[in-house]
């Protein structure tokens, strides 16, 4: 499309402008000797904390943005009852990250003359129908009701397949390739030349529902755990070497001869979790065919293998204790465990690090393992329970507006929210440490959204097979994949052909 490649150009020199910018505002971990000013915050639970003041030390990514006068309109997104905050806040509250997203609504509001509102409806995964219906309602009926959706991944992505969204790339005033949205995500997704919703720093979910492997320090100084940060800068933190290092730790803390959510082990995980493994050891779900399609390469030797090392080690290891609630959303018994020195490792999203606020024990974050020596780099996954973003195909003469207004929610979020989710809330509550600093900088810039992770759902649950493997403790992943191949390749076909055909 030749729009599209303006565009792209476009996006380009955007990028470029801020280089300078960039060069001369130096950033964090640059060693340069940058000296940074501090203020103190005292946040919701009355705790006070230092906050590094950076403003000086990354760009303003609005100011880069066109200025509009939109005349007080309303700008108002459809999002999930339990996701509010993102899109949201009423008043200053002592929560650092929902103070900043006041701020960042009243600075867009203030340059652009709108108001930024919600329209809220259930939708957790229990409850998309009801989400799915509203949002297939204001884009079919163009009511009016509301402009933007930010939606569940796993279910609300379907929707795009039926022509409900925009192309982001035909709205003039969506830059996709701009630097604050998720290249991990626009760079795979990207679908004859379109791109109907999209993920980046205006997804705080995103950033929440990111995985990592949180390593109890005190446990490992007990069982001569050597230089954990040096094996993942020098590229050694593969499978093979976290799993020896698990295998440390296995004790029967109460004595009554079965291991059980009372005693010691070197790794704590979830269903969820043991997912990961396959974004991390860089198992490819689609790869892009030369049509501009997608074509599906899941099922492979090495997939083989991992689930043959990964399947034992959860099920039939001492040193690991598979967490299994009623509802996989309950991380309660797995915080508990860790937060009581049971557990070396534990894999879980980085929302939970602020549950764990006041463990007594030292922890650090890490990201997950690299498949062997072989693998370039590392590879992050998050919880496809976050939100992705789009405008409806039917909003006519607001797209532009709307365009504009979810641009700049996205762009500030990068300046302003993210910075203070990361430092204030990740760093002083939870990673204890520089190198936990350089680690989680590692992690997020490492994320990947696989086509086939992004659409799992519609091709028939392929992303969740591993995992649910693993939790019914089948030897071979190849039988139930085998048994179900003809349904994902045929699923995957209709998805492309969905989005081919939409005009």
């Amino acid at each position: 499309m030749e729009k599209t490649t303006i565009r792209l150009l476009i996006a380009l020199l955007i990028v470029t402008l801020m280089l300078p910018l960039m060069a001369a505002c130096g950033g964090a971990g640059t060693g340069d000797g940058e000296t940074k000013s501090q203020e103190t915050k005292t946040d919701e639970t009355g705790e006070t904390q230092k906050v590094e003041d950076e403003t000086e030390a990354r760009p303003d990514y609005l100011l880069t943005l066109p200025e509009a006068d939109y005349q007080g309109e309303v700008i108002t997104f459809l999002c999930r009852s339990n996701k509010i905050y993102e899109i949201y806040s009423e008043q200053t509250s002592g929560d650092l990250v929902q103070d900043a997203i006041l701020d960042r609504n009243g600075r867009i509001q203030d340059r652009y003359h709108v108001t930024i509102d919600y329209l809220d409806v259930p939708g957790t995964w229990n409850e998309q129908s009801q989400f799915l219906d509203a949002c297939r309602k204001g884009c079919l009926t163009n009511d009016g009701d509301f402009d933007a959706i930010a939606g569940y991944l796993a279910y609300t992505s379907k929707l795009a397949m039926e022509g409900l969204f925009a192309n982001l790339y035909s709205i003039d005033t969506v830059h996709p390739q701009s630097p604050w949205w998720a290249k991990g995500y626009v760079d795979n997704n990207t679908i004859n030349e379109c791109l109907y919703f999209s993920i980046g720093d205006i997804s705080l979910t995103m950033w929440e529902y990111i995985y990592a492997v949180f390593y109890n320090k005190s446990i490992g100084a007990d069982n001569d755990i050597p230089d954990l940060y040096q094996m993942v800068l020098n590229k050694e933190w593969t499978l093979e070497n976290f799993i020896d290092l698990t295998e440390r730790v296995s004790t029967d803390l109460n004595g009554d001869l079965a291991f059980t959510n009372q005693d010691l082990y070197g790794l704590i995980t979830n269903r969820h979790s043991v997912r990961t493994f396959v974004t991390s050891c860089d198992i490819p779900i689609c790869e892009r065919t030369d049509e501009g399609g997608y074509e599906l390469v899941y099922y492979s030797e090495k997939l083989v293998d991992l689930y043959s090392i990964i399947e034992p080690f959860v099920n039939r290891s001492q040193s690991v204790y598979f967490s299994l609630p009623q509802d996989d959303s309950d991380h309660s018994e797995m915080i508990t465990m860790f937060m009581a020195d049971q557990g070396m490792f534990m894999t879980e999203t980085l929302e939970t690090a602020a549950l764990m606020r006041n463990m007594k024990s030292d922890y650090s974050i890490l990201p997950f393992p690299l498949y062997d020596d072989l693998q370039k780099n590392y590879k992050a996954h998050a919880y496809d329970g976050l939100s992705i973003f789009a405008i409806p195909s039917s909003i006519g003469d607001r797209a532009e507006m709307t365009g504009m207004i979810m641009e700049a929610m996205c762009a500030e979020s990068a300046y302003s929210v993210i910075p203070v989710f990361y430092d204030s809330v990740m760093s002083l509550k939870v990673a204890r440490d520089e190198e936990s600093r350089e680690m989680l900088g590692l992690i997020r810039d490492s994320l990947f959204f696989d086509f086939g992770f992004i659409h799992a759902v519609p091709i028939g649950g392929l992303f969740q097979l591993f995992g649910d493997e693993v939790v019914n403790k089948t030897p071979s992943i190849t039988s139930t994949y085998k048994s179900n191949e003809g349904k994902y390749l045929q699923n995957l076909a209709d998805i492309v052909d969905q989005y081919f055909s939409i005009e």
